[in-house]
């Protein structure tokens, strides 16, 4: 109750400071320095962070030679920079060169080609020169820097991995990596045998060496307990120099993966006792992978699709309380690893046969003396009213089937002389109040649609909304919290109301597995589609992959996804090309006063 408490202002003070989110890509800069006919060549390319190639933007380069920074020779050398050769079978490999700063300490200016691709020449002291690359970014990316360090008076190495390592699953005991070295000079490339290269990882810790064969390749086994925690990471492969060829270094982001298995040892060891589910029964699941216990995600547990119990992993223990109606001496529970981020992936999910025990005597007297006070209740009143009409039945609903799904429904219709709706909204996935939550009722007019009535739910989720005069039949009931997506429903009769709404995370989610499906493959999978696969499945789509890593930064990440946030991700969601160029209606925004410069505002 407390945390409840302290939580609403917050939420309320967020909306009023009205705090905008942006999701903005990143940039890369990579780059390549050779010699020739004792000119230095300096070629790269500017990408963003799906690997897609950034042109007609400004990329600056400052040269200088490491013994002596203001080396007059270098300097007229690099004030007489220009364009690499072109010729009819290779494309440009870039826009445009130009001079840029003071005399004494200039710096060049290439434009990327439509590859993102650049490229100068410039006769420069054969000696070790230190380059800064940097890029000031756009609109939607940030600006990218990077060091480059060469040696005119050597042999320019280019080392690459191949293939290059993307992917690196921890599950495997031993690894291998394959590096490659070539040599560029004068415009010839040709194999370097004989060269010591060595494996390290971000941090620079190596991980293994070894020696090119006549092919220029060489072979690193690695064991993955060495390669670090799962994650984002790093593959460095690198050479010191001799006195014929140039140092080198060859980096390749890789993404450290591992599996995660949930067991429960109590049930292995035939320990699980027989319990009461509608008090809750303790379940204690180990969740651990190959490199040891895990200490992030959670685990979920359902029965059949209702989810009956969940919990964080702490130190690779997840402790469940498990509750649910009992039906029958035991239950089916399936156990799912719910990851935090894509490097944790499920591998399974165990089921496990939890006995089941029913209340005792002691348990069910305060429930049969509520039932007969409520009886009594019942047949008092109906003794002393006065009218013998009787009282509408509540509807029926299949609650089992609505589970995790938004929805509005008519609990008790409006008694003879009630007017106006009143009500409870829940979280459809977890059953519990929803406060703060808007409810309003509005109308299609000729300028758009008119609020008629609004009000907000309390803490415990109730809200009371008064009667409308004049309904005409157009009229709709919108309900919508900070962090649950809205549900628009027709206008219901009056009465008695259940509302339940969806975390907006869950939305996205539902959305983007909803969109791979109707695309079908690549991109819809058994048994259901993942950000994760979608983003992959993209390939070279850029506009599909950037929008499926945002809805798993969203669903899976730590933040709070508020209305902002869904609209953000909602305008990345890739056109169907079935339906290009019929653009849908976005919905109106939740009222907040209802004036006519709020209502033009949103429309």
């Amino acid at each position: 109750m407390v945390a409840w408490a302290l939580w609403l202002p917050l939420c309320a003070s967020a909306r009023a400071d009205g705090i905008r989110i942006r999701v903005r890509g990143s940039a890369k800069i990579v780059a390549h320095a050779t010699r020739d006919q004792g000119e230095l060549i300096l070629s790269g390319s500017l990408v963003d962070d799906a690997g897609q190639p950034i042109p007609a933007e400004s990329v600056t380069i400052h040269v200088t030679r490491e013994s002596d920074p203001r080396d007059a020779k270098v300097i007229e050398g690099l004030r007489a920079a220009r364009t690499c050769d072109r010729s009819t079978d290779r494309p440009p490999t870039a826009y445009g060169v130009r001079v840029v700063g003071p005399t004494d300490a200039p710096d060049i200016v290439a434009i990327t080609d439509e590859g993102g691709r650049f490229c100068f020449r410039a006769k420069l002291v054969p000696d070790r020169h230190l380059t800064h690359l940097s890029w000031r970014g756009s609109n939607l990316v940030d600006g990218a820097d990077a060091d480059l360090a060469f040696d005119l008076s050597r042999q320019s190495l280019v080392l690459r991995f191949d293939p290059t390592p993307r992917i690196v699953p921890l599950d495997t005991p031993k690894l291998t990596f394959e590096a490659a070295a070539l040599v560029e000079d004068d415009g010839t490339t040709q194999v370097k045998p004989g060269l010591a290269l060595v494996l390290a990882n971000e941090k620079n810790e190596e991980l293994g060496r070894g020696t090119t064969d006549s092919s220029g390749r060489t072979r690193f086994a690695v064991d993955a307990a060495r390669m670090g925690p799962p994650g984002r990471g790093a593959l460095r492969v690198s050479f010191a120099g001799d006195a014929q060829t140039a140092f080198a270094v060859h980096v390749a982001e890789i993404e450290r993966r591992v599996k995660v298995t949930v067991r429960v040892p109590a049930a292995e060891r035939g320990e699980l006792k027989a319990d009461v589910p509608e008090d809750g029964i303790a379940l204690a699941v180990d969740v651990a992978s190959a490199m040891g216990p895990v200490s992030e995600g959670g685990v979920e547990a359902r029965i059949g699709d209702v989810v009956v119990g969940a919990a964080p992993v702490e130190r690779g223990i997840a402790r469940l309380t498990l509750t649910f109606t009992a039906q029958g001496n035991e239950a089916l529970v399936h156990l799912r690893y719910v990851p935090s981020a894509p490097w944790y992936e499920p591998l399974g999910e165990p089921t496990v046969k939890v006995p089941i025990r029913g209340p005792g005597l002691a348990a069910k007297a305060p429930i049969l003396l509520a039932g007969l006070a409520v009886i009594a209740f019942f047949l008092v009143g109906r003794v002393a009213s006065k009218s013998n009409k009787p009282e509408p039945e509540p509807a029926k609903i299949d609650v089992e089937a609505k589970v995790g799904k938004p929805r509005l429904d008519v609990v008790r219709p409006a008694a003879h002389g009630e007017v106006g709706w009143r009500g409870r909204v829940v979280d459809a996935h977890e059953a519990t109040p929803v406060g703060g939550a808007r409810v309003w009722v509005d109308r299609g007019t000729f300028e758009g649609r008119s609020v008629l009535a609004s009000v907000s739910t309390d803490a415990h989720g109730v809200f009371e909304l008064p009667d409308i005069q004049g309904i005409v039949g157009d009229e709709q009931m919108s309900v919508e919290a900070p962090l649950h997506a809205r549900l628009v429903q027709p206008l219901p009769p009056a009465g008695e109301l259940s509302i339940a709404l969806v975390l907006r995370r869950r939305a996205l989610l539902v959305r983007l597995v909803g969109w791979a499906r109707k695309r079908g493959k690549p991109f819809d999978v058994k048994p259901e589609p993942t950000p994760g696969h979608v983003r992959r499945a993209a390939a070279d789509d850029f506009q599909t992959a950037r929008w499926a890593d945002a809805v798993e930064r969203a669903v899976f990440g730590g933040d709070a996804v508020d209305a902002r946030v869904e609209r953000e991700i909602e305008r990345m969601i890739p056109p169907d090309p079935r339906t290009a160029g019929h653009p849908t209606a976005a919905a109106p925004e939740a009222p907040e006063g209802g004036g006519k410069a709020e209502e033009d505002e949103r429309r």
